[in-house]
């Protein structure tokens, strides 16, 4: 049941309607180096949803193993994502009950 994943954080929307959301959460590994390691492969290749023309990626390393900030500049403006190992540690099965 457990294991790593790497989750990808990024704004979407427009002007003042722009907001943070997950937008993928995909299986890395089954140890944190090898995790860590896709991670960083993530924030060097994700393509995210804004912007439509990227010209520019820096990406920051936080304090946090297996975490980046990254910036991407397009032609008009700037977004950012955020890529995070998360561990799995608990699963729920399904109920087929809405809440």
């Amino acid at each position: 049941m457990s294991g790593w994943f790497v989750i990808v954080e990024e704004q979407s929307g427009n002007g003042e309607g722009r907001q943070w959301r997950v937008t993928n959460v995909a299986p890395a590994a089954e140890t944190e180096e090898g995790a860590q390691e896709l991670a960083l492969k993530t924030a060097r290749e994700y393509q995210p949803e804004h912007p439509w023309s990227p010209r520019r990626r820096q990406i920051y390393r936080l304090a946090t193993p297996g975490s980046f900030l990254v910036a991407v500049e397009g032609r008009t403006a700037t977004f950012h994502f955020r890529v995070s190992l998360g561990e799995q540690i608990y699963d729920e099965p399904e109920t087929g009950l809405m809440r």
